[in-house]
């Protein structure tokens, strides 16, 4: 994907295959399960949820420690595709989830489902 597929993206605002969030957490976690369960979907960290490109800081094992947890915190275990993007000198990584064939997916034995842009 192009940086301007990306800013277009970006400038369309959450909704229920797009979420933002400032950096990695459980609640990405959650939203990868949701996504998941659903139509699948894209996660951008270092974008807030007014739009703005924010940045994230992350270290060269950063990635592969995220897939790692994911892989250990889901049943059936996820492996959604990262990538990452600079605008502005500014880095962003996209998180990419497929809905999964085999439903329901958990998250430390919860289940989540995507409606709308919650």
């Amino acid at each position: 994907m192009g940086k301007n597929k990306l800013l277009h993206i970006i400038k369309k605002g959450e909704s229920e295959t797009l979420e933002f969030k400032l950096t990695f957490s459980k609640l990405v976690i959650e939203t990868i399960v949701a996504f998941s369960n659903t139509k699948g979907g894209r996660i951008i960290l270092g974008v807030n949820d007014n739009q703005n490109i924010i940045g994230i800081a992350i270290n060269k094992e950063s990635i592969q420690n995220w897939i790692n947890e994911i892989k250990q915190n889901t049943e059936p275990s996820l492996f959604p595709d990262f990538d990452k993007y600079y605008i502005d000198n500014k880095l962003i990584i996209t998180i990419t989830v497929n809905e999964f064939p085999l439903k329901p997916i958990s998250f430390r034995n919860k289940y989540y489902s995507r409606k709308k842009n919650t």
